[in-house]
Formats: structure tokens, sequence, C-alpha cells
């Protein structure tokens, strides 16, 4: 009876761990997401966290809370930057301590290229997503090198401004997500060293770049349509 005991206390140990694992598990959003990089205006890494680069390098014309609130739009993507770079769709691998500079890398994104390693930089990654349903504090994790910021919905929700390396995610915050499309906004500030970033929310969401104020088209058609943006920008027609 004893032994009996042992056994079926073991089992449900067990079974509670699985249970455990399976309830913490949880995906990172590799994209796609919508890039911007900058140099820091100040130092770098941690000491970036709190200072608005967007509005920095647009000259007032655009700010985070601007970008954070609606995503990228034809208004926002109308805004030029003092660096001339423009908002480039790419995704981040779900591992490793460099994830993000080896995708600007990959993509030959503003000054990077193959082997290049950008310090003093700040990334701004845009992504929507929606949901069936509501979700009241749903559990959003993120990993960061170095510092970060996130935003739903235009509102700060998490930021940590520290001078780290990570591969995995680190911080845990709760967000409210609304039924349809909820405009998620991360901010990763490097400082020096690696840079990578890591993001996840523990709901079902289908994640996607469709912004308002932008066409409804299959993900295939993303390309064409950010391409036909971009020449818009360049034309006096008032948006």
């Amino acid at each position: 009876m004893f032994r009996k005991l042992c056994i079926i206390g073991l089992a449900f140990l067990m079974s509670s761990s699985i249970m455990t694992l399976t309830a913490d598990a949880q995906d990172k959003v590799t994209g796609p997401w919508m890039w911007m990089i900058m140099p820091n205006s100040v130092a770098c890494g941690a000491d970036a966290t709190h200072v608005d680069e967007i509005d920095e390098q647009t000259g007032g014309k655009l700010s985070e809370e601007d970008v954070a609130e609606d995503g990228i739009t034809p208004k926002v993507l109308r805004v030029k930057f003092k660096t001339g770079y423009e908002w480039t769709e790419g995704e981040i691998a779900v591992a490793g301590g460099n994830n993000l500079q080896l995708m600007l890398n990959d993509l030959r994104f503003g000054p990077a290229a193959p082997e290049v390693d950008l310090n003093s930089h700040c990334a701004y990654a845009v992504i929507n997503a929606k949901s069936k349903k509501s979700v009241k504090d749903a559990t959003a994790r993120v990993g960061s090198d170095d510092s970060v910021k996130v935003w739903v919905n235009g509102k700060e929700v998490h930021a940590n401004a520290v001078n780290r390396g990570a591969g995995d995610f680190q911080d845990t915050f709760n967000v409210d997500i609304k039924v349809g499309d909820n405009v998620i906004m991360v901010k990763v500030c490097e400082c020096g060293g690696g840079w990578s970033m890591f993001f996840g929310i523990q709901a079902d969401l289908d994640y996607n770049l469709k912004f308002k104020g932008l066409p409804v088209e299959p993900a295939d058609k993303l390309a064409t349509q950010w391409g036909a943006l971009k020449d818009l920008r360049n034309s006096n027609f008032k948006l």
C-alpha cells in the first residue's frame, strides 16, 4: 500500500510539473516586424531608454507615442529621418545573443553589412497583433541587449533601463489586449557587444503588418505595398 501511494504521489508531482511547464511555455514573436534604427543622441544603452529618439531624428515631426499608437501608417512613412533610413520589414531569430544585429546585417539595413557590429544605436520594432477576444492582464515577456521599452496601443507597459546581454526572456509583465488590432512597439537600445531582442505574449494572437490606413493585402503583397508607400513619400501628394 505504501509503495502504491508513493507511485501515485510521484505520478501526481510529474503531472503537475508538466502542467506548469505547459502553462509557462511562451512563443517568441520573430516577426514580421517593421524596423527603424538610429544612432543614440545620448551615451548608449540604458541612458537612451527614456529619450525619444524618434522625435530627435525627425526634428519633432514624429514621436515614439505617434508610432506606438497607430503603427506604421502612410502618415508615419512620409516623415523623413535625419539618417535617411526607411522603415524596413524583417524577422529576428528565436534564439541567440545577437539576433537583432544579425538581422540588420542580412537586410543590409542602414550601415549594417556582414560582420558589422553597430554600437550606440536604438532599434524600434513595430507589429500588429490581432485578437478574437479581449484579454485582461495577459502575461508578456521580453529579453534585451541592452535596454528595453514596450508600448501596447500607445501605452507604455514596460521599461528596463539596463545594460545587459540576452539570449532569452528576462522580464515579465502584464498587458491588456483588446478585440481586433493591437499595435505593439518594442525599443531596444544597444551600447556595445551583442544586440538582441525577444518578445512574446501568452495569448492567441495573429501577428501581421496590417496597420490602420494601409490597404489590406495578402502577406505576399506587402513588399509591393511598402514600395508604393515609399514612392508616395517622395511625391507632393498630401495625406
